[in-house]
């Protein structure tokens, strides 16, 4: 009688001892297999049926690993059903999350980190977004009380309908900063947030209308001035602009310890510039300093213009708005109509106090290096960028101009060429005195050559 032995753990089916040799049999969907291992010894023949059956238990294994999976994944799509029903992050929530999430990376790899002002920048433009969605979308719960909106329920039309809106009310280049902070916001909290799709994504920046600040004329300063007088901060402010070219945020932001009233020094690190850690010194103007020194020195802690600066901190946009109506006070046209626009494209504003700074300098006879360091430029090219030829170097170049041809047919006593001295002695005084000497020198030089060639 054949000798049987079952196998279990080796391998589904039994071993038959027919003679000296173990037989092999295993069943697979009713189909039973025997094969003879060719060998008497068990251990050897367990082994065998081992190998006969495994490609029969691999793929009972891989239909089980595919039952398996997708049994896993019934019971994800349970959980994220049930996660979509639970209550996620609010508006209101949001600003928090945002600030301490991580922000991505560079190119380089460099993780990026906004400072203080640029978190307050988009503090503004988020609490801006958020105050429009309740005025424009208010949301109620069954009983009619207000309920905040989830971020992950902001939609297309409201991102269309609330970029069109700024579109319409601010420049571009504020509509452009708008769309990419908010796109921003919904990326970094996408997953907290559990929202599926970005609102802000694929929407395209608007064209940036090609000009720029023009400097203020004296005429227009002493209007501002005229205006700001007993003003307090507002006055500080643009002295502050004026006499120091200093950008708006560095102003605005300038702290106490940043002057030195004694030394009547101002040192400071441009925040636009501030990776550089390039430091600006600049010595105080005797009108700035009166104005600074009303501060009594025992209060000079602190933000040198709290308000305007507490201000900022949370909206930047509002500290502008009162910018502006300085301007519109004092007569100053601050729009430029500009084709293809549907408004006018701001032509003047803080920033032109620093226009009108670097460009006095220049035509005061300063070095253009020296100007290119107290503005915090990188290079000359940049400084040169905001140089505005004013009316004595306009007129001085248009008579250095030799005459000819029709010149000659002027009027009797017109004289052609007699402006080369008025152009002349307009740009001696563009000349600092270093220059002025050196020019006499030159000068007295070139008499006595032609006097001895007489």
């Amino acid at each position: 009688m054949a000798k049987k032995a079952r196998c279990r753990g080796k391998g589904e089916g039994t071993l038959t001892l027919r003679g000296r040799t173990w037989f092999a049999r295993w069943t697979v969907n009713g189909k039973t297999f025997t094969r003879t291992t060719g060998t008497s010894d068990r251990r050897e023949a367990e082994g065998k049926l081992a190998e006969f059956t495994a490609p029969f238990r691999l793929s009972n294994d891989v239909e089980t690993l595919e039952a398996v999976t997708v049994k896993i994944n019934g019971v994800k799509a349970e959980i994220e059903e049930w996660k979509d029903n639970q209550p996620a992050m609010t508006l209101l929530q949001a600003w928090t999350a945002f600030k301490t999430a991580p922000k991505g990376k560079t190119p380089r790899g460099r993780v990026i980190m906004p400072g203080a002002r640029t978190l307050a920048d988009y503090e503004g433009r988020w609490n801006a977004f958020c105050t429009w969605m309740e005025a424009k979308y208010p949301k109620t719960d069954k009983d009619g009380n207000r309920i905040p909106w989830e971020m992950r329920q902001i939609g297309k039309e409201h991102a269309e309908r609330y970029i069109a809106e700024i579109s319409g009310e601010k420049s571009a280049n504020t509509r452009n900063k708008s769309l990419t902070f908010l796109r921003l916001v919904f990326k970094v909290l996408a997953e907290d947030a559990r929202i599926k799709t970005n609102p802000f994504e694929n929407m395209d920046a608007a064209p940036l209308a090609v000009t720029r600040k023009r400097p203020l004329t004296m005429t227009e300063l002493s209007a501002i001035s005229k205006n700001l007088v007993g003003k307090g901060e507002l006055e500080t402010l643009f002295s502050l602009g004026y006499y120091t070219g200093a950008r708006l945020g560095d102003c605005v932001l300038m702290r106490w310890a940043n002057i030195d009233m004694g030394a009547r020094k101002i040192r400071y690190t441009p925040h636009k510039t501030a990776k550089g850690n390039k430091e600006i010194t600049l010595n105080i103007s005797p009108a700035l300093f009166s104005l600074l020194d009303q501060t009594p020195s025992t209060k000079r802690k602190g933000l040198v213009l709290p308000e305007l600066g507490e201000m900022y901190r949370k909206d930047p946009s509002a500290v502008s708005k009162r910018i502006q109506q300085v301007f519109i006070d004092a007569g100053i046209e601050t729009g430029l109509e500009v084709e293809g626009y549907g408004k006018k494209v701001a032509c003047v504003g803080f920033h032109s106090l620093r226009h009108a700074h670097i460009t006095a300098l220049l035509e005061g006879g300063m070095p253009m290096d020296a100007v290119r360091q107290q503005a915090g430029h990188a290079t000359i090219g940049m400084t040169a960028h905001y140089y505005h030829a004013g009316k004595n170097t306009l007129q001085a170049m248009s008579d250095a101009l030799p005459a000819f041809g029709h010149a000659n047919t002027l009027p009797a006593g017109t004289d052609a060429t007699g402006a080369k001295l008025d152009a002349v002695l307009a740009m001696l005084d563009g000349l600092s005195d270093q220059e002025l000497k050196a020019l006499i020198g030159s000068a007295k030089d070139t008499l006595k050559k032609r006097m001895k060639s007489d």
